[in-house]
């Protein structure tokens, strides 16, 4: 009864908080306030002198809003404002858009969308402590960086104090194709390790016990608000607390319920703090080291040291292996089910990096604190110099994992958890049973055969996926192993296109098709690249690509891409097709443009749009979060993470 209870409480605990914080809120939606507004973040908006950010409501109507009942709103066009000043301002409040940052705002708290009404007024400036913590996050990551090349000053400044703004894109794609972007954000293994530095891995005996849990504390709660208190800095500080508490109070403290109690605390104030991805993969890798000591633990005792040595070396061992092993295998369905890349070297890259993070993230704390103080630079330059020697060591270990064969896998969702389930279902009979070596044997031999039989089964399939702009998106298709782009836009959806690829373990696309109309250069990573300005006015081509008829037709309207998949139409355009003879297809990838004279059975696009409503014996299909086609020529189609409502 112990899971369905802890569910039900669970649930119960969701509703309470919703009803009293949440609700009430969400029913501001469609109002006009005059509000006072604390800017907690401040980005350079799309427009000159704007800024877009997160802030606080204060007060509403001039009523000052008691702690607990403020609340969090978005604005994308805020007049200029900086990071912990009060404003004043007329807003109107609007439920926030629902798609792919959703559930991602609501678990950073952000509850509605504000807009502006005229002029703002500055009233003041926050000296809450939480401003304080940011301006010395930032200076402390200065000291990390001062005396180092910008990788490794980027990378050090990341693990040691939670900065993260100087790593670039490549870095961090590197370090997420090797399975360890993790080792890039402050989390519990970082709190783990800083605390066994200073107050060793046993608290709770030996001298100055009572002094040294206390030390810990204070180390815990300092990173936790040096972080902004993230939920997964949150999750693993609370975990921490406990532990330390216990240790302080010569109690023993229970890890699984140092992760229950960590989930409620950051539920009472957010509901939705669940939703935060971080927190997620946080709580899954948590469950995964706790298992694997679990199944080590027997094989580790004193009796078995003294009894058996070589088996307890070997114990010793397979627990440092099962750690990485039982992380990846619990995180993977999250990465799964949020479209994230998975990674197969996720294991030997944190096997062989796990040692370094120690050493980086004390010699980081020091460098940064020391460089605080000018008489003590010359220390500051010698920790910043051992750590940046370590960094060097750890990006190299990355960069050279991150380039293996089988760094980014592309596996199916749906199978995969399919498979997963079993493997799980397996595992958890082998302990019942205490057949722990057969699941051994069975579970690579299951895995391989999975793996075999969707080969098989996937080899004649054709993928095509929406990516890029919501209004103005770009198709990938895959067929027998290789890349076609149907490309539309500019540089941004460039870049998602090469994502989206990256992600389907694809470096680059065989085959560009540039459906634009008077297209700007763009520098494109292809074998073959197809503009259809090439085509005379009025004019087709056809292109065979792995078992498609792809044909390119150029009118003065519109470019227009047909796919022949054995008799199943897909078509994709640019423009708008004039008046004249209807071109028939069974599913057309649109955008927000009216496509005119193309007469479709499905569409598939992001969202709903006002030409749609014109089209009353047509089939829309929406993927708000990325949606894939899958056809199987001549046989079936079918359609992954999209729905019929808008």
């Amino acid at each position: 009864m112990l899971l369905p209870l802890t569910a039900l409480c669970a649930l119960a605990f969701h509703l309470a908080s919703y009803s009293i914080f949440v609700a009430p809120v969400f029913r501001l939606a469609g109002q006009e306030k005059q509000a006072v507004l604390l800017v907690e973040t401040a980005d350079a908006g799309f427009q000159d002198g704007t800024i877009r950010g997160q802030f606080t409501v204060l007060a509403l109507d001039g009523e000052e809003l008691p702690v607990w009942k403020r609340f969090k709103v978005s604005c994308t066009a805020f007049p200029e404002s900086e990071r912990g000043e009060i404003v004043s301002a007329s807003i109107k409040l609007a439920a926030l858009e629902q798609n792919e940052y959703y559930y991602g705002n609501l678990a950073d708290g952000v509850l509605l969308a504000a807009e502006p009404q005229g002029q703002i007024q500055h009233t003041g400036q926050s000296h809450a402590p939480r401003f304080w913590m940011k301006e010395m996050q930032e200076r402390l990551a200065r000291s990390c960086r001062r005396y180092l090349p910008a990788e490794e000053g980027a990378v050090l400044s990341a693990m040691a104090v939670g900065d993260k703004s100087h790593l670039t894109d490549q870095l961090q794609q590197s370090y997420r194709a090797a399975g360890v972007s993790h080792l890039l954000v402050v989390s519990g293994l970082h709190l783990t390790l800083l605390c066994g530095a200073f107050v060793g891995n046993r608290p709770g005996s030996g001298r100055f016990r009572r002094l040294r849990a206390v030390g810990a504390m204070l180390l815990v709660c300092f990173m936790m608000a040096l972080t902004g208190f993230t939920p997964s800095v949150t999750r693993a500080g609370i975990a921490a607390l406990l532990f330390y508490l216990g240790a302080l109070l010569l109690q023993p403290s229970d890890s699984f319920t140092s992760l229950g109690v960590a989930a409620a605390v950051l539920s009472v104030r957010n509901c939705y703090a669940v939703c935060d991805l971080g927190l997620q993969l946080s709580f899954a890798a948590t469950l995964g080291v706790l298992l694997a000591g679990a199944v080590t633990r027997p094989g580790l005792t004193a009796a078995v040291r003294e009894e058996h040595p070589l088996r307890y070396r070997l114990n010793q061992a397979l627990s440092i292996v099962l750690v990485p092993v039982f992380s990846a295998l619990f995180t993977l369905p999250l990465q799964l089910l949020h479209g994230l890349p998975v990674s197969g070297v996720s294991v030997l890259t944190n096997l062989l990096t796990i040692p370094l993070v120690g050493p980086i993230v004390l010699l980081g704390l020091l460098a940064a604190v020391t460089g605080l103080v000018p008489v003590l630079y010359p220390a500051a330059r010698a920790f910043s110099l051992l750590a940046g020697l370590l960094t060097k060591l750890l990006n190299a270990i990355v960069e050279v994992t991150a380039g293996l064969p089988a760094a980014q896998l592309v596996l199916p969702t749906g199978y995969t958890l399919f498979v997963l389930l079993v493997l799980f279902a397996l595992g958890w009979a082998a302990w019942k049973l205490r057949r722990m070596p057969l699941l051994a044997l069975a579970a690579p031999c299951i895995t391989l055969t999975a793996a075999f039989l969707y080969g098989q089964l996937e080899q004649p399939v054709v993928s095509i996926a929406l990516t890029g702009s919501t209004a103005n998106p770009c198709a990938v298709v895959i067929s027998e192993g290789e890349a076609m782009v149907l490309f539309k836009g500019g540089e941004s959806n460039r870049q998602a296109v090469e994502e989206a690829l990256a992600q389907r373990g694809i470096g680059e696309a065989d085959l560009w098709i540039d459906l634009r109309q008077a297209p700007k250069a763009l520098q494109f990573k292809a074998g073959q690249v197809v503009t259809l300005e090439e085509i005379p006015a009025d004019g087709s081509r056809a292109i065979p690509f792995c078992g498609i008829m792809v044909t390119l037709v150029n009118t003065d309207s519109a470019n227009l891409a047909l796919l022949e998949l054995e008799g199943y139409r897909v078509a994709m355009l640019a423009g708008k097709l004039e008046a004249g003879t209807p071109v028939p297809v069974d599913l057309l990838l649109a955008g927000s443009s009216e496509p005119g004279a193309v007469e479709p059975r499905q569409v598939l696009c992001a969202k709903a749009y006002d030409w749609q409503a014109q089209r009353q014996d047509v089939t829309f299909r929406y993927a708000p979060l990325g949606g894939t086609v899958r056809v199987r020529p001549g046989r079936a189609v079918m359609f992954e993470g999209v729905t019929d409502v808008t």
